[in-house]
């Protein structure tokens, strides 16, 4: 059934994925268009708003002459829309819905901090494998959904879109758990015997000497720089060196001055070490350190990852559009960055460089979302990771 929506009329669902709507309708001047609009739930989760406003800003970047114009974009209402000229002859909303499937799930909130850019990646890598796939008849990437009834709607948003309710189907109990904690039961009841055995079959003591305490050569994962810097520690746990001597690399603003208050942030296994601005507290999660200000206001996250095999151009091209604020400019082949200062008070940005050493080839990457008083800081700190990455090049 059509519907009025604002200056649009015959309005229709056209299809429904998760957090967001599709419509067709016709503007004022009686010219169909597609509006693709977040439901009223996921209107109120600001990570999903800021994938909507960055995909809308790759769409305008990316349009080519097989692309509908977008002819409004509201993206700061509170239900979010963005409306595409509608004509058969050329791409639509369409691409703007796929990419944001492809960029995240389709409902829930999404996530943020330092499972944010693994998670994209996957997303990134299901949508390039379901796009190699036949298309189906209808030319559309899942099952038709039905328009939301029209009792659903809450009385607020009653002007714009009714909500969407997903029924997920029930999941099949997983086998994986009960294999790992089996798995895990046999590894402790052999490092039970395997530590008994050498307890009774050790040296004794009877010559009253002590064995010497084994040395600890971990070190905490944020250090004070230079007093305090990291030290390499055994093979296979190593600590990067924060390296004095690595290339002055800089895709923006300037590096630390000289005198800069700063903290070195290294930690096992890591690739390279950073340094941030003393009044950024960092904590370790893995791949990913994720250094906060101002009461948390203020958010810089830095990681790596790993590229399999020849690390070829697309897997790059996944793992760098998995970053926030695309599309992402590139400098070369391996490094490329993004800028944003659209919102007021807030200085934003991603950072991505590919880089191969002894061990194969990693992306290091870096993203913000800070006080806008800190733009100096952010790039510093970029420039900083680039810097580090590059210098763990093999020669």
């Amino acid at each position: 059934m059509s519907r009025t929506v604002g200056p649009y009329t015959d309005v229709t669902t056209a299809r429904v994925e998760g957090a967001y709507e599709l419509c067709e309708g016709l503007d004022e001047n009686a010219r169909p268009v597609q509006i693709l609009t977040l439901g009223a739930t996921s209107s109120k989760d600001p990570a999903r708003r800021g994938l909507l406003s960055d995909t809308v800003a790759w769409a305008y970047a990316t349009a080519g002459p097989d692309d509908a114009p977008i002819l409004v974009a509201d993206l700061e209402a509170e239900q979010p829309y963005v409306v595409v000229l509608r004509d058969a002859r050329l791409r639509g909303a369409d691409r703007i819905m796929d990419r944001l499937l492809a960029l995240g799930p389709a409902t829930g909130p999404l996530p943020v901090g330092p499972a944010a850019a693994a998670q994209r990646a996957a997303h990134q890598m299901a949508a390039a494998q379901r796009s190699a796939a036949p298309a189906s008849p209808a030319g559309v990437s899942g099952p038709p959904s039905s328009p939301a009834s029209a009792n659903a709607r809450g009385a607020e948003n009653a002007a714009w879109s009714p909500p969407v309710v997903m029924i997920a189907a029930p999941k099949k109990p997983s086998q994986l758990k009960p294999i790992l904690i089996g798995i895990g039961s046999v590894v402790v009841i052999l490092a039970l015997v395997v530590g008994v055995w050498a307890v009774l079959s050790g040296p004794g003591d009877d010559d009253g000497g002590s064995a010497e305490p084994p040395t600890d050569a971990a070190v905490d994962g944020v250090s004070q720089a230079p007093a305090a810097e990291p030290t390499e520690g055994d093979a296979g746990n190593e600590v990067p060196r924060w390296d004095e001597e690595a290339p002055a690399e800089r895709i923006g603003g300037s590096a630390f001055p000289e005198g800069t208050a700063t903290e070195t942030f290294a930690a096992a296994n890591w690739p390279f070490a950073f340094q941030v601005p003393s009044e950024f507290d960092c904590a370790e999660d893995g791949a990913t350190a994720v250094c906060t200000a101002d009461d948390g206001e203020s958010e810089i996250t830095v990681g790596w990852l790993t590229c399999q095999g020849d690390c070829p151009n697309a897997a790059r091209k996944i793992m760098r559009e998995a970053l926030p604020y695309q599309p992402l400019e590139e400098m070369d082949g391996d490094i490329a960055f993004a800028e944003r200062t659209q919102v007021y008070g807030r200085w934003r940005g991603s950072l991505s460089v590919f880089v191969t050493d002894a061990h194969g080839t990693f992306q290091a990457w870096a993203t913000a979302d800070i006080a806008s008083e800190r733009e100096d800081e952010g790039w510093h700190v970029f420039n900083d990771v680039l810097s580090q990455a590059l210098s763990k090049a093999a020669e």
